[in-house]
């Protein structure tokens, strides 16, 4: 299977990439081991009610940015949520909170926006990418059930160490590569535990939508989800640990670091945040990257036999989070485009 194009990865970055490379009449397809698109753009239905598990809320600074969320139909944004925000100083991203600042959460989940960038695209979901190779002038990208997707160009956009997994057996050996591959092994990523709990409505109101609590020593996020959803079955709250817990307690069993995020959310917040109705967790293995940390762009190289290889998301822009990772995923495309027009491989959008 062939496309001038094929991105590995449909979180925000590999979704506006594609998106873009359509547009400018760039063949692509998008391929995705989740069952979903999204990343950590993501929501889940628990119990009947939609939760955000990863990031809570979208915001923006760059008009191009915004307008990618404002697609988003009026009648499904919450303007301004977080309303009510505390310790706003500890949050990844304390600029999110300023006054005048774009920002809202989605009453069906934030994933509703992944969904739209993904609309009109091929999108090929359950492809876990295993490896890749070089085929003459075309990259081709090795599926577990041994399916091959092959293409001029290949954008790899997963997290950035599973990247540096993907992409390091066939390029160290690159004239040129092992500069940029040290750049993206230099970069560290902040896993997340996060742990979603139900209760019953009548419990305690807490009087917050976010709060990042300073006082806490697990805890670094309690995102208030329920107040987001239209009469909501249950009082969810998303319980995130800090970087330091997550790390020392990624490869714990799972009840026992739920437990621990359980037992602070009860010391913070009264005993009955302690004993929820129902509870879920989930490991973000490569939960986000610092700003210290971001490369400020995508590596882009080039194959022994002249195909194009290249690295996007958040950790290759200049702005954290899912904006930085939308911009990269646009501005490769953008390059991308430009060569393939060079050699006769962009047609009409």
């Amino acid at each position: 299977m062939e496309r001038t194009a094929v991105v590995i990865g449909a979180g925000v970055a590999g979704l506006a990439c594609a998106r873009e490379l359509a547009r400018r009449g760039v063949s692509a397809v998008v391929l995705e081991r989740a069952r979903g698109v999204g990343g950590r753009c993501a929501t889940r239905r628990v119990e009947g009610q939609a939760v955000d598990h990863g990031v809570a809320f979208l915001h923006a600074v760059s008009r191009e940015f915004g307008d990618a969320l404002h697609e988003l139909p009026a009648a499904s944004r919450i303007p301004g949520w977080p309303l009510r925000v505390r310790g706003e100083r500890m949050a990844c991203q304390p600029s999110a909170y300023r006054p005048g600042r774009r920002r809202f959460a989605v009453h069906e989940g934030v994933s509703a926006f992944p969904k739209t960038l993904a609309r009109d695209l091929d999108v090929r979901l359950g492809v876990d990418v295993v490896a890749l190779r070089e085929d003459g002038d075309r990259l081709v990208a090795l599926g577990a059930d041994g399916a091959a997707w092959r293409g001029r160009y290949l954008v790899v956009a997963c997290a950035v160490d599973q990247s540096l997994r993907l992409i390091e057996p066939l390029a160290a050996g690159w004239p040129g590569a092992g500069a940029a591959l040290e750049r993206i092994r230099a970069v560290p990523v902040q896993p997340a535990l996060t742990v979603i709990a139900g209760y019953p409505p009548e419990v305690a109101d807490p009087p917050f939508d976010i709060w990042h609590p300073i006082e806490a020593t697990m805890l670094h996020t309690v995102s208030h989800d329920s107040t987001k959803r239209i009469n909501p079955r249950w009082r969810v709250l998303v319980l995130q640990g800090r970087p330091t817990f997550s790390r020392e307690r990624l490869e714990a069993p799972e009840a026992s670091w739920t437990a621990e995020l359980l037992w602070e959310a009860g010391e913070l917040l009264g005993r009955w945040a302690e004993r929820p109705a129902w509870v879920q967790s989930h490991r973000w293995r490569s939960g986000r990257v610092l700003a210290a940390d971001l490369l400020g762009d995508g590596v882009s190289l080039v194959a022994p036999g002249g195909a194009g290889l290249a690295v996007i998301g958040d950790a290759f822009a200049s702005d954290p989070g899912l904006e930085g990772a939308y911009l990269s995923g646009v501005a490769m495309a953008e390059q991308i485009a430009e060569a393939a027009l060079e050699r006769g491989l962009a047609g009409p959008p």
